[in-house]
């Protein structure tokens, strides 16, 4: 085994990140740890030599199970299917097992979900085939660390097509949120309207997190993303009506 390079230090929201830095051939060899045992949050990438390990704050899980509502809320409006998929790793082709990407977040939308949720409908077997087989359309990052600069590309590489990742603080509890649409041959691309939940703007999203955190139900944080959505569908449809009216 080859020497690695190891920092630690904490996270913008507390949380304790340490990353390993070495060969892929020794990122494989790591790979037989456990490394579950003892972090919540698990990232070994042999094509960047990486191995990140967080030990997620609480308000790093909260932010998680904020935007876990959002998703879900979002997409079963607009799409009628959304799959949250929990403790995914992803991993490219031919890479080794015990590797792979963990996303705070994962879910399929739409036709995606649809088809995740017939193949488990056919048994557990073919239910994680497809999980193996199918990236997620969206992944969410909550606290990203300069180390992790690189997975918006990784993400694209393995077919996930759109990241959202929090970057930044308004305030003591607000953040901003990037959108990126992700392509296997291409630069992540900054995008002011999300592909895979048609219509929602970065803004929506902050005003929806809002709303979830004042909520004290599972039932009031439904209610109030699938407001901030219906309000953003007759916006845009006043839009599509008055460049219609235009032209």
């Amino acid at each position: 085994m080859n020497k690695t390079d190891t920092t630690m230090h904490t996270g913008p929201l507390g949380s304790t990140i340490h990353v390993l830095r070495a060969d892929a051939e020794t990122v494989v060899q790591l790979a037989a740890i456990d490394w579950n045992r003892h972090f919540r949050r698990v990232c070994l990438d042999p094509v960047r030599g990486i191995i990140t390990l967080m030990s997620p704050s609480y308000p790093h899980e909260d932010l998680g199970g904020v935007f876990d509502d959002i998703v879900n809320a979002t997409g079963g409006v607009l799409t009628g299917a959304v799959k949250k998929l929990r403790s995914l790793r992803l991993r490219g082709r031919g890479e080794p097992p015990g590797t792979g990407m963990e996303p705070d977040c994962a879910f399929y939308v739409g036709e995606r979900a649809r088809g995740c949720h017939a193949a488990f409908m056919e048994g557990d077997a073919a239910g994680l085939a497809y999980v193996e087989s199918t990236a997620p359309d969206l992944v969410v990052e909550i606290e990203l660390t300069n180390a992790d600069e690189g997975k918006a590309r990784r993400y694209g590489e393995l077919g996930v097509r759109e990241m959202w990742r929090l970057h930044g603080y308004r305030g003591t509890r607000r953040f901003q949120v990037e959108f990126l649409a992700l392509d296997a041959s291409a630069e992540p691309r900054r995008i002011d309207v999300s592909v895979v939940l048609e219509g929602l703007t970065p803004d929506d999203v902050c005003e929806a997190a809002d709303a979830v955190r004042r909520s004290l139900t599972p039932e009031e944080a439904i209610e109030a993303v699938t407001g901030v959505v219906r309000r953003r569908q007759r916006a845009s449809v006043r839009v599509r009506e008055e460049e219609a009216a235009y032209h």
